[in-house]
């Protein structure tokens, strides 16, 4: 069997530890760039309360622009913010069990992780969270989110038994749609993003720990 996992908010908190700090470098982006922010606390609970109902930082505080009136131009410089290196001494949790799950996991199954964003960004979180490359037998980084074909690369093997692949991910559109469309089985990872995503039919298992997939696979 195959496994397949997304990195942020499945194997690592990304909305609890790095979207907090990284949402604050990009406020004080946009207010050094000159946007009228009133008192920067306010406004960084106001930019975190977007946050917490869009499908990703991106769109949030492209939104946050939009309302305070500030120029489409800063959107580009606020969101180089979002993947800079992270400060040295910078510590990321995992969700619950991810290491050890993903180390039982792997002497019996093949395990893969399909993540978006920026490769340097997405691998530098994988290394401050503790989580060895060497676990997976491949690692792919599509900077556009697009993870089909990522997905098909991945699964050449398995054209005639596609439900020997598992795809576990916490955005329901980004990370279990194309899954579903090559009839991969679904876990959607309710953390993070993923507690705000309504969940689909289509569904196969939801899970709030990695420790329950031992009972799916």
């Amino acid at each position: 069997m195959l496994i397949i996992f997304d990195l942020d908010d499945t194997l690592i908190d990304t909305t609890g530890q790095i979207t907090p700090f990284k949402m604050r470098l990009c406020l004080k982006r946009l207010q050094g760039l000159g946007l009228s922010l009133g008192l920067f606390e306010e406004a960084y609970q106001e930019l975190m309360a977007i946050n917490a109902v869009s499908l990703s930082s991106s769109k949030a505080i492209k939104l946050f622009i939009e309302k305070k009136g500030g120029e489409p131009g800063w959107l580009a410089s606020a969101l180089a913010e979002l993947s800079a290196p992270l400060p040295s001494n910078f510590f990321i949790s995992t969700t619950p069990f991810a290491k050890q799950i993903l180390e039982e996991l792997k002497r019996n199954h093949s395990l893969a992780l399909v993540t978006g964003g920026n490769p340097a960004f997405q691998r530098e979180k994988m290394e401050k969270a503790g989580i060895e490359p060497t676990l997976f037998s491949n690692i792919l980084i599509p900077e556009d989110s697009v993870k089909k074909p990522s997905y098909e690369v991945l699964t050449k093997e398995f054209l005639d038994r596609p439900r020997d692949v598992v795809v576990c991910g916490d955005r329901i559109l980004i990370d279990l749609a194309p899954a579903y469309e090559l009839g991969f089985v679904t876990v959607h990872m309710r953390w993070g993003r993923g507690l705000i995503n309504q969940t689909e039919p289509w569904i196969d298992y939801s899970i709030s720990s990695l420790s329950e997939l031992k009972g799916i696979v």
